[in-house]
């Protein structure tokens, strides 16, 4: 891949990735992608992805993920994701930008998209 690349999940699996984070992409294939997680490679399938050339630069919203039994009960009526970091951050409210608690940069909040609700 000659630019840089970014790719999160589009579907609900549990594969040790945060539903609504984006994740450098290191490499791609017609069949394989090769995502920088926690600084490390890991391969996965590509068909499971979403694949951006623009960087991730808004909030994402998680409402109810598929493995609500595996999560804390704080997190299962939904939460939002940091475009930069990927931390999860629950909602109060309806705010237009919030400031992320990991990596205290300031974001807009993607209310237009409805992440993971179309399937």
């Amino acid at each position: 891949m000659h630019t840089k690349s970014w790719a999160r999940l589009r579907v609900d699996v549990d594969c040790g990735l945060r539903r609504g984070g984006w994740y450098e992409a290191l490499s791609a294939g017609e069949e394989e992608l090769t995502l920088a997680v926690h600084g490390r490679p890991k391969v996965f399938p590509r068909n499971i992805f979403e694949v951006s050339t623009a960087g991730p630069s808004r909030w994402t919203i998680v409402s109810q993920a598929g493995n609500q039994s595996q999560i804390p009960q704080r997190w299962r009526d939904g939460y939002a994701v940091c475009p930069s970091c990927n931390w999860r951050q629950l909602l109060f409210g309806k705010p237009n930008r919030m400031l992320c608690e990991g990596c205290y940069q300031e974001f807009e909040v993607n209310w237009d998209e409805l992440y993971l609700n179309a399937g």
